[in-house]
Parts: C-alpha cells; sequence; structure tokens
C-alpha cells in the first residue's frame, strides 16, 4: 500500500525512467531532467509537473482491507497522476526547436516503451498495484491554460495521466477472529 510519500515516489519514477533513457546520448547531466513548473524551469532541460490529482472513482475499492491477523484499514484513495512535460533546450536558437522536439520524441518514445510499471519495482511497499502511463489527447488550448507562465508563449508539451496510484488509510480498525465455537445438536424429532 502507497505512503503518504507515494506521489512523490511516482514522480522521481517518472524522473529516473527518463534520465536513464536520455542521459548521456541526448541529454548530458541526469540533474537536467526533474520537477518543476513550466514557469520555473530552472537548468532542466525537461521539466515534469504535476498539475493535478484527481481520486479514480473507477478504481474505488470499497470495504476493509485485512493488513494482519487482528486488524483492517480502511480502504486506499485510488488516484489518478496528471504530468506535463516540457522541453527546454539552451542550444543555439538556430538549432534550438530541432532539439527539443528530439527530446519530446523521446519522451513519448520511453513512457510508450515503459507504459506499464510494476508495483515491485519501486522497491519497498510503496504500491502493490501495477501503475499505467497513458499519454492525454488533451487539446493545445487546453495546455495553454495549464501553462503557467503568461509573460513566455507556450512551448509545445505533452500530457500524462498516471493511474492507479494508491494511497493507503492511516484510519485502521481492530478485529479479533472466531478461535473457538460450539455445535450442540439436539434430536428434534418425535419419538
Amino acid at each position: 500500500m502507497g505512503r503518504y510519500t507515494v506521489i512523490s515516489e511516482v514522480s522521481q519514477k517518472i524522473v529516473d525512467l527518463l534520465s536513464d533513457g536520455m542521459v548521456p546520448d541526448l541529454i548530458a547531466d541526469k540533474n537536467s531532467i526533474g520537477l518543476c513548473g513550466p514557469d520555473e524551469k530552472g537548468d532542466f532541460s525537461v521539466g515534469i509537473y504535476l498539475y493535478d490529482i484527481e481520486e479514480n472513482h473507477d478504481l474505488r475499492r470499497s470495504g476493509m482491507v485485512n493488513y494482519s491477523y487482528t486488524g483492517q484499514k480502511f480502504p486506499p484513495l485510488i488516484l489518478s497522476l496528471y504530468y506535463m512535460i516540457t522541453a527546454y533546450s539552451s542550444s543555439d536558437i538556430k538549432f534550438r526547436a530541432v532539439q527539443e522536439q528530439r527530446i519530446l520524441g523521446r519522451v513519448m518514445q520511453i513512457l510508450a516503451d515503459h507504459s506499464m510499471i510494476s508495483g515491485e519495482s519501486f522497491g519497498n511497499d510503496t504500491t502493490e498495484a501495477d501503475i499505467r502511463i497513458e499519454l492525454l489527447d488533451l487539446t493545445t488550448e487546453e495546455k495553454m491554460k495549464l501553462w503557467n507562465d503568461t509573460t513566455k508563449p507556450y512551448k509545445t508539451s505533452l500530457c500524462y495521466r498516471v493511474t492507479p496510484v494508491e494511497l493507503e488509510s492511516t484510519k485502521e480498525k481492530r478485529i479479533s477472529r472466531v478461535t473457538e465455537f460450539t455445535v450442540e445438536m439436539q434430536d428434534t424429532a418425535e419419538e
């Protein structure tokens, strides 16, 4: 089950996937790929912006979850995380657009190749379920609304949904199991 850190761990997993697939061939340094808003890119060549978190009602669980012989937890929240990924090249102006398009193409290729992330790949009990990464089909107008920096023109960006991400409940309920029972039989037939 996902602790409260599950959102940041999923975000870091995306950073790691992109770093592993682009450094050093396309981007020189792993520190050039990171989490930021589109208006605060700093020195990043690839900015990953978590722009929304929603509860996934289609996968909502009901009923308590057993976590031990004597305890249950309330069901986890099942979340969908929404990311905007933008390329920022510091190349000379005549090469900048081509470089940014190459970066975006490689991002799409990496995330398509890793569209299903095993819960086990997190290396701890962050999540049990496999997580899907899906490219969203948003219009340019919808993407421009997500773009925070109104002083600079919109840059072509990719939007993804990552789901299901489980955020466990901390609310527990103690239970006791049946450990012994007695059966009494009576003959009810008339003699």
